[in-house]
């Protein structure tokens, strides 16, 4: 009999070669022969789910799982996938295997939650309001499903009605109620005691096991104020829309995210190096400096230098509030290749370095004048080095604009109550109304998220052709679109294979028949001539 590595060795290669179903095939035949040999599990399940048969791909790992019993290590590298997989499925009945499988991914603090709250919240509406399933979804995912918002308030409601802070319910429901900024509808009576966790934070908290997940989010926002005060700055805003961006941020810094990216060792330079647009010669040696400019909370910051501790960032946001979210993170993760600064992008040059790559993701479209704060990121841009870029598309950002014009004509303010009273206005809609597709964005379901999509101080939203004004008018020359797969695929059934990515005009082409392709935003690559 062949030895596990050889017989796996043999299905790989059959997978690269394109027998996709000999390779499956042999995949089996390996994990028969040896029912231990983890990455058989990973990679028979992988092509499974790639061969679009996903309850099999989630059957494989949990026939993994049951075998890693005792091994922390393997179990988390086998939820990941199964994490991945399980997110997709949206139940219309009651699973106890898709609960017990839910419940382990959600217990996994390496793994980002947020993700399986639609699955959680479509098998939820299936369960009674004891199951356990409950509070570690409350606790861990911010809800994104209406009708489970719906319920929530009514369950939140009863509890305080009943006057009972003892009910197993309400430490989850606080938590939920904190995690969102307490965006759901205020209550008619106001609950006394211990209750009004429920609609606000807490002065303190009982000794209790089941309200410790809130207690951690609010030991989290002790220490961030603490580290907010030691952040180094080298400007504050001077523009008027800037200082408002500011003000936004610092009183809802987003997203206020949990677990870190599956960040994969990368070799960075490599990565810029194989861009389709390159000029390999003219770009800068390894070790790289790279700034993100307008980094929020950190998420791109911290998963760009866990990706390549090469790497030496720096990254730059106005609000001190985010910045400490961000330094909390990076501190708790162990990560030593980056250094938070509070500035306005259009002084960078106060910073007095330059860099190699920056990255502005999601920025240049809140500022006044964008063209300066591109030019400020480029101005300190060493010659071949490459910026990423992150815009607003005008076409996908059509619904957002009609919400603007629904808020100025109802006079809603970008406050608390404004907001909660956009919310239900929205919630009311029926599933035909152009702005009930705000209802499927998982920023309607918080106060920060809800204020960034739709209330924020300043933004504006980007046509093709203005994009490459923008880019040339930097001194910058176009290399590459970082698009997603449904986009790629998209493009060459339109335009072909031998289509080139880097031309706009084809991208405008398929976005018209697409409207919603980049429903997120355009990430651009580019490179400093």
């Amino acid at each position: 009999m062949r030895a596990a590595p050889e017989l796996f060795l043999h299905a790989q290669n059959l997978a690269r070669t394109g027998r996709l179903d000999e390779a499956r095939a042999a995949y089996a035949r390996s994990l028969d022969a040896h029912p231990d040999f983890l990455p058989g599990y990973l990679a028979l399940s992988g092509l499974a789910a790639h061969l679009g048969d996903a309850a099999a791909a989630i059957a494989v790992l949990r026939a993994a799982l049951a075998r890693a019993e005792g091994n922390a290590a393997a179990r988390h590298a086998i939820r990941r996938p199964l994490a991945g997989l399980l997110a997709s499925l949206r139940p219309t009945a009651w699973d106890a295997r898709l609960a017990a499988d839910l419940r382990a991914c959600l217990a996994d603090e390496q793994l980002d939650p947020q993700p399986l709250a639609g699955v959680t919240a479509a098998l939820l509406r299936h369960a009674d309001a004891a199951d356990p399933l409950w509070p570690i979804f409350l606790t861990r995912c911010i809800n994104t499903d209406p009708a489970i918002e719906a319920r929530l308030v009514v369950l939140r409601d009863a509890r305080i009605g009943a006057g009972d802070a003892h009910d197993p319910l309400v430490p989850a429901l606080a938590c939920q109620a904190h995690a969102n900024q307490y965006v759901w509808p205020a209550p008619e009576a106001a609950p006394d005691g211990l209750l009004r966790a429920l609609v606000a934070p807490p002065s303190e908290l009982p000794d209790d096991p089941a309200w410790q997940p809130l207690a951690r989010h609010l030991e989290d926002s002790v220490i961030e104020l603490g580290l907010a005060a030691a952040i180094p700055s080298f400007s504050d805003p001077a523009a008027d829309v800037s200082i408002k961006v500011r003000r936004q941020y610092e009183a809802h810094p987003y997203p206020r995210w949990q677990a870190p990216p599956a960040s994969r060792r990368t070799d960075f330079a490599a990565h810029l190096a194989a861009l389709p647009g390159i000029d390999r010669a003219a770009l800068p040696p390894a070790p790289l400096r790279l700034l993100v400019a307008g980094c929020g909370t950190g998420f791109e910051a911290i998963d760009m230098a866990r990706i390549d501790a090469s790497l030496s960032v720096t990254a730059v946001d106005l609000s001190r509030a985010s910045l400490a979210f961000a330094q909390r993170k990076a501190d708790a993760l162990g990560i030593a290749n980056i250094r938070f600064v509070q500035g306005d992008i259009l002084a960078l040059d106060r910073l007095g370095e330059t860099f190699d790559v920056a990255t502005s993701t999601g920025v240049l479209h809140h500022m006044a004048d964008p063209d300066a704060g591109l030019a400020s990121i480029v101005g300190v841009l060493r010659r071949g080095g490459v910026v990423r870029l992150a815009l607003y598309s005008h076409r996908a950002r059509a619904p957002v604009r009609a919400a603007h014009a629904r808020i100025a004509e109802r006079g809603w303010q970008a406050d608390a109550d404004g907001i909660r009273a956009f919310r239900a206005h929205i919630l009311s809609l029926p599933a035909d109304d152009p702005l009930a597709v705000l209802r499927e964005s998982d920023d309607f379901y918080s106060l920060s998220g809800c204020r960034d999509l739709v209330f924020h101080a300043h933004e504006r939203h980007y046509r093709w052709p203005e994009i490459a004004a923008l880019i040339a008018g930097a001194g910058l020359r176009l290399i590459g679109l970082d698009a997603s797969p449904e986009a790629i695929t998209r493009f060459g059934a339109m335009h072909g294979a031998a289509a080139d990515v880097r031309d706009l005009a084809l991208w405008a082409a398929l976005e018209a028949e697409h409207p919603f392709l980049f429903a997120g935003m355009i990430a651009l690559w580019c490179q400093k001539l």
